[in-house]
C-alpha cells in the first residue's frame, strides 16, 4: 500500500504567503480550489485561516490592536470563515474592512512594553 501524504501543509504554507502579501482574494480562491479537489479537507483547510489572519494583523499592527479588535468583534473568526466560503470578493472585502479597523485601533492603543 503506497504511503499517503497530505497536501494540507503545502496548502497552508501557500495561504501564509498570500496573507502576508495581502492577497486576500487569492486566499479565498486558493481555498476554494483546494477543497474542490480535496472535499474532505474543508474543515481542516478553513480552521487555521482566521488564526493566520490574526497573526498577520498582529505582526502588522501589534497585538494590542488585534486584541482590542477581537474584543469589539467577538464573531470575527466565524465571519472570516463565512466570507472565505462565499468567495474571493466577499473575503477580500471583509479582510480589507478588518485591516482598516485594526489599523485605526492601532493608532489609538498604547504600545505594550
Amino acid at each position: 500500500m503506497p504511503a499517503s501524504h497530505s497536501e494540507l501543509p503545502a496548502f497552508l504554507k501557500t495561504i501564509d504567503t498570500l496573507i502576508a502579501a495581502g492577497n486576500y482574494k487569492e486566499v479565498a480562491e486558493t481555498y476554494t480550489a483546494f477543497v474542490t479537489e480535496h472535499p474532505t479537507t474543508s474543515y481542516l483547510a478553513s480552521e487555521p485561516i482566521p488564526f493566520k489572519v490574526n497573526a498577520h494583523l498582529s505582526t502588522k499592527y501589534g497585538s494590542s490592536a488585534t486584541t482590542t479588535f477581537t474584543l469589539r468583534n467577538t464573531t470575527w473568526t466565524s465571519d472570516v470563515k463565512s466570507a472565505l466560503k462565499a468567495g474571493g470578493d466577499a473575503f477580500a472585502s471583509l479582510l480589507a474592512k478588518y485591516d482598516a479597523e485594526v489599523a485605526e485601533i492601532a493608532q489609538s492603543v498604547k504600545k505594550v512594553a
